[in-house]
């Protein structure tokens, strides 16, 4: 393996064990000693691609954002109605969050840096929601009278729960069947012309 090679797979390791840190016991436990213990590096080895905790918990809002990016990413290379793909986007959210250690870490590193502000990633979020279901006013798939601000907060409240819920042993399995039923129960309100 490459020195390059070497250094990139550090780097992940580092991310990871990060991630899984904060996971477990919030940013402000997650101590670069905790976190190279927890990746089986030395401390150099973290300082070498991190000058401190901030820039390691930026790496995890990062990626976090990323994640988002790939959403938004996977809805404009879709066609169709706009509601499904508020479904669709808020389910992969949801999956992510369950399944992907660094996506979690990095919601939970947005919520703690952001003292009494909305966290960025919830921002980015809710940006996303809105522009989705706007399109879905306009292609008619939003049932008329519905107040884009009033869905995008409720599926916010849900997404934050499923985060809270994600980070709970053993109940990350049940946050694509919250998410379900979510959509089962509000759906019908949100689709025109099927009864609320």
């Amino acid at each position: 393996m490459s020195p390059q090679q070497r250094a990139i797979r550090s780097r992940e390791a580092i991310v990871r064990a990060a991630a899984q840190v904060v996971d477990r016991h919030g940013l402000r436990a997650a101590t670069l000693t905790r976190v190279s213990a927890e990746a089986g590096l030395s401390k150099g080895a973290v300082y070498f691609h991190f000058d401190d905790k901030d820039a390691l918990a930026s790496e995890l809002e990062t990626e976090a954002g990323r994640a988002l990016d790939e959403l938004a990413a996977a809805r404009a290379r879709e066609d169709g109605p706009a509601l499904p793909a508020v479904v669709e986007t808020t389910r992969r959210l949801a999956c992510r969050l369950s399944e992907d250690v660094v996506v979690r870490a990095g919601f939970q590193v947005s919520c703690d840096r952001a003292g009494g502000d909305v966290p960025v990633l919830r921002r980015r979020l809710a940006g996303l929601l809105c522009r989705l279901l706007e399109d879905a006013r306009s292609d008619g798939s939003l049932a008329p009278g519905m107040a884009v601000e009033d869905v995008v907060a409720t599926v916010l409240a849900v997404i934050v729960g499923v985060q809270i819920l994600s980070r709970q042993p053993g109940a990350a399995r049940e946050v694509p069947w919250v998410m379900d039923r979510f959509w089962h129960a509000t759906l019908p309100v949100l689709t025109p012309g099927r009864p609320g």
